[in-house]
């Protein structure tokens, strides 16, 4: 069977749930390739990817500003695939999808994976997720919460015996928790993500500040690594400079696999701002590793990290909260650590990305 994966080209939960699944195939019982789309250039991890696992790939790239030969190439390509399935990571491209099933050799099934948060969704996305609900085959939903949600906006639109619940995996041999730095005079904490609007990188920023304030009267020394790039970068840098603090501030830039893994192992807290998510891939990439996490409660986090269980949740866009929380984990060690075990042991239970690859195989691909 093949299976026509359509994701997005630069960072993102796209990449990491693809080839998550395609490392849970252990045995090869799929054929897959890969269209990978947007506005930014393929990261080479992913194209490396695809050569290591010998899995063909298209790329088309958008321009800016209305560009209708984007779509008809996305359209040609998926043609071209002519697979038994096309997986689309957004119900963005379903119209394209559709026609080309109808143009290929072979009827194929459209499966859609809906990523956006819901309250963060525009008109535009809820209309195509809509659409997506009466021509695709079937859609996931990664929490049952999240399809509650649809459910209720979409109202008589919704098509329940199209959608199942199918939460994200990730390989937790390769995101767990590595050796402790031994120097515990420098506290180093973190983030990972697209810097766009959707993050709230700013309040972290801001959040910082007020920590370095703190930590003068400790004698630790408070770094920040913010892993990523995007459209907000420059802005950051120059909130950095303003709050004076960009000293103590490590922009990395975008980081392959094997950098993350060690990003994830040099942090002693992870942070995530963010305006909402579906299900966070960097927080369940964070957990695994070991991490006490802090994030923002809001929809797509609160439902996988519980406060002062496995996590910490500050409200959104709440800089003295947020500081309040990473000086706590700073000067409580014992906290700090039982977060950290308590976020591996729930990754365990619940991120795995083979019984990711099981529930699609039995519930989507195998029908």
């Amino acid at each position: 069977m093949k299976i026509l994966h359509v994701l997005y080209s630069g960072l993102g939960g796209h990449g990491n749930v693809f080839f998550s699944m395609v490392k849970a195939d252990v045995d090869k019982e799929m054929e897959y390739e890969a269209l990978f789309y947007g506005i930014e250039h393929v990261r080479e991890e992913y194209i490396d990817q695809c050569k290591k696992n010998r899995i063909k790939f298209f790329v088309v790239k958008k321009t800016k500003g209305m560009d209708i030969r984007y779509y008809v190439r996305i359209l040609n390509s998926i043609k071209i695939s002519n697979p038994d399935i096309v997986f689309l990571h957004g119900s963005a491209y379903i119209f394209p999808a559709k026609i080309a099933g109808y143009l290929s050799k072979k009827k194929c099934r459209i499966i859609v994976r809906e990523t956006q948060a819901n309250h963060l969704k525009t008109t535009l996305q809820w209309i195509t997720l809509s659409i997506s609900m009466q021509l695709a085959n079937k859609i996931v939903c990664l929490s049952e919460n999240f399809k509650e949600q649809v459910k209720e906006k979409i109202k008589w639109l919704y098509v329940k015996k199209k959608v199942v619940v199918i939460p994200n995996g990730i390989d937790l041999s390769v995101y767990k928790p590595g050796e402790k730095k031994p120097d515990d005079s420098i506290i180093i904490i973190g983030m990972q993500s697209r810097i766009i609007q959707i993050k709230d990188h700013a309040t972290l920023l801001r959040a910082f500040a007020i920590v370095k304030k703190f930590s003068n009267n400790t004698g630790k020394k408070v770094v920040l690594k913010i892993a990523g790039d995007g459209e907000l970068k420059g802005d950051l840098i120059i909130l950095s400079k303003q709050l004076e603090i960009e000293k103590d501030i490590i922009f990395t830039g975008m980081l392959n696999e094997p950098e993350l893994t060690v990003f994830l192992n040099s942090l002693d807290i992870y942070i995530h701002a963010s305006f909402g998510e579906t299900m966070s891939t960097a927080i369940m990439q964070a957990m695994a590793s070991g991490l006490p996490v802090i994030a923002s409660d809001v929809e797509g986090i609160n439902n996988m990290v519980t406060n002062l269980l496995n996590g910490m949740l500050v409200p959104v866009q709440n800089e003295l909260l947020m500081a309040k929380a990473i000086d706590r984990l700073i000067n409580d060690p014992i906290l700090k650590k039982s977060l950290g075990q308590n976020a591996r042991i729930y990754s365990i239970g619940n991120f795995s990305n083979q019984t990711m690859f099981y529930n699609y195989k039995t519930q989507i691909f195998a029908q």
